[in-house]
């Protein structure tokens, strides 16, 4: 089949910054190992109030002073001591947009009036505002000996957008899925440009903590409770000397590999090889001092299956498998006739990590069909289960566990998922009243991406929702529903990518698929040439070999070459209106 190039991007544009938007945050590659830590810039440093100054240069002064996660004491010279003693900083960060006009003179005071952003809460969650809320606070002063200082202590500390990039970065803290077989990163906002040493003693001691409220029980950490890095993580010629203490010593070997595998992805972002002890002893006696970040690849919460990079898709309500994206044949569908998937007209599909198995929901929507797509002579036949009403295209996770919604047009959605042993579980869920549109599961099983509809706005919306447990482990549980507030409009699909999430959405233009990162703090357009069709859907996951692959409002699919340009089947031939699907 002819292949046509829609378009191209250079890479060095791409270098250039051009398809951009500025937003706040950082989108970071998708490649884990050797990942060279955030330079940052050059940030306002904090100084001590000076005598005699007006009130607009002791508030602007003080806001300047706390954008400085180190220079707290420094911010607190500005203000009462009153109000210094009652002003809680750590407890949480106000991100504001920042402008000339933010602050105005008012009564005996200056009042701090700007849209909010987000919310950096105590553990370093990245909350993302809604639209309408705002950061507004009016700064109360008061002279002490003869010097106006701040006389009420905010809520907080605020951040104004042109420091964040700045000051802070995103880091993952590492836990496992409750199989044990990923990792699940849990992004926190940190402060940047420390020293090494105190960057990886900051960040050990995070982890050691627990996972944020986002994952709660949903994940596991192997750290036993109380264990701690005794005073601090030296750093030496690239090496993280982690001591932990001896409440780390009662693990067994296996549990012990998995803390290990938790540390080394950790500090692998300040690309820092770790050593790891317990009460002075290795941690993993026979493996080498220095743990080499290769022997835990395998846990590598985007998952590596090769099969990942394979496209499938529906092609006349048949199951396919597309070749010829790599460029080493033509580019055609080739019908699964062999499983037992291909007895059944389907309306959507979808194939497990390994690209062995797969899940298709009927054409008259009435069933979930699970069966291996190439099956031995004596594989067991496929498995049925029942749905009522609208049926979203089912998703799996790395586990070869298959989540289905039905439901989705009723007031009750219903979530279930069958796991790999053939067992199907009913998760508990609460949408409030709004529609689910999409589901896609990440690798880990853990983390949910959903695109819903608002029941009050009348739009459609992103969020990611943590499968957790609740009765004592035995009722799962999808909980802590995170709307990722995109200023987008028109959502038409999401899906995980290697960088974080691909988002079908308008701004103020067409319709376009944007980069977004995982919490929110981030929005760009997806890399590459501008699209010369109208995206409405996308097939994508986190293999970092992944093509992209959006299906036009004309049902023709496209895919983002590895040169950055849109590549798509040719519009005058029948198999343009494939339904794609990646695995997942």
């Amino acid at each position: 089949m002819r292949r046509r190039l829609l378009g191209v991007l250079l890479a060095v544009a791409l270098l250039g910054g051009c398809a951009a938007v500025p937003t706040q945050g950082t989108i970071r590659n998708g490649e884990r190992q050797g990942l060279a830590p955030d330079l940052g810039g050059v940030g306002v440093e904090a100084k001590p109030p000076r005598a005699n100054i007006d009130a607009m240069a002791i508030v602007s002064g003080f806001l300047e002073a706390m954008s400085d996660s180190q220079a707290y004491d420094v911010a607190r010279q500005y203000m009462t001591p009153e109000a210094a003693g009652e002003w809680k900083p750590e407890s949480q960060t106000v991100v504001y947009d920042q402008r000339p006009e933010s602050l105005t003179r008012k009564d005996d005071g200056i009042q701090l009036t700007a849209r909010k952003i987000a919310t950096i809460g105590a553990r370093g969650e990245w909350i993302p505002a809604a639209a309408t809320d705002k950061a507004d606070f009016f700064f109360e002063l008061k002279k002490v000996d003869g010097q106006l200082r701040v006389a009420k202590a905010p809520p907080g500390a605020y951040l104004g957008s042109n420091q964040v990039d700045l000051k802070l970065a995103p880091r993952d803290l590492f836990f496992f899925n409750q199989s044990r077989d990923l990792l699940v990163p849990d992004q926190v906002w940190l402060p940047q440009n420390l020293p090494s040493g105190q960057a990886a003693t900051q960040l050990i001691q995070e982890l050691l903590k627990g996972p944020t409220s986002r994952l709660g029980n949903g994940v596991v950490s192997l750290a036993p409770p109380g264990t701690e890095v005794q005073l601090s993580v030296p750093v030496d010629l690239g090496v993280a000397t982690v001591a932990l203490n001896d409440t780390a010593g009662s693990l067994r070997d296996q549990d012990r590999r998995l803390l290990a595998a938790q540390i080394v992805w950790t500090l692998n972002q300040l690309n820092l090889r770790a050593k790891i002890t317990v009460g002075g002893a290795p941690l993993l006696p026979d493996e080498p001092e220095v743990l080499p970040f290769a022997n835990f690849s395998a846990y590598d919460p985007q998952a590596s299956a090769g099969a990942m990079t394979k496209l499938y898709g529906l092609l006349g309500q048949k199951p396919q498998r597309i070749v010829g994206l790599d460029g080493a044949s033509d580019i055609s569908a080739q019908p699964l006739n062999s499983g037992p998937l291909a007895l059944y007209k389907a309306r959507s599909f979808a194939v497990t990590l390994a690209g062995d198995a797969g899940a298709i929901v009927t054409a008259d929507g009435r069933r979930v069909i699970f069966g291996k797509l190439d099956p031995a002579d004596n594989a067991p036949k496929a498995s049925e289960i029942k749905v009522d009403g609208k049926t979203l295209p089912p998703t799996f996770d790395g586990q070869d566990n298959l989540w289905f919604l039905d439901r989705a047009d009723q007031a009750d959605p219903r979530l279930r998922v069958r796991h790999d042993d053939g067992r199907v579980s009913e998760v508990d869920t609460d949408f409030k009243g709004d529609t689910p549109v999409a589901l896609r599961m990440a690798p880990d099983g853990v983390r949910a991406l959903l695109v819903m509809h608002s029941a009050a706005t009348k739009q459609n919306y992103v969020e990611i929702a943590t499968v957790q447990t609740t009765n004592g482990g035995k009722q799962l549980t999808l909980a802590e529903f995170r709307p990722l507030r995109l200023a987008l409009t028109n959502i038409t699909d999401a899906a995980w990518d290697k960088q974080g999430i691909i988002v079908i959405g308008t701004d103020n233009a067409a319709p376009q698929p944007w980069l977004v990162s995982i919490d929110g703090s981030s929005l760009q357009l997806l890399p590459g040439s501008a699209p010369a069709f109208v995206p409405e859907h996308v097939a994508s996951n986190t293999h970092k070999d992944t093509l992209p692959v959006i299906q036009d409002d004309a049902g023709r699919i496209h895919w983002l070459s590895k040169d950055l340009g849109w590549v798509s089947m040719d519009a005058d031939n029948s198999q343009a209106t494939i339904i794609p699907t990646y695995p997942g």
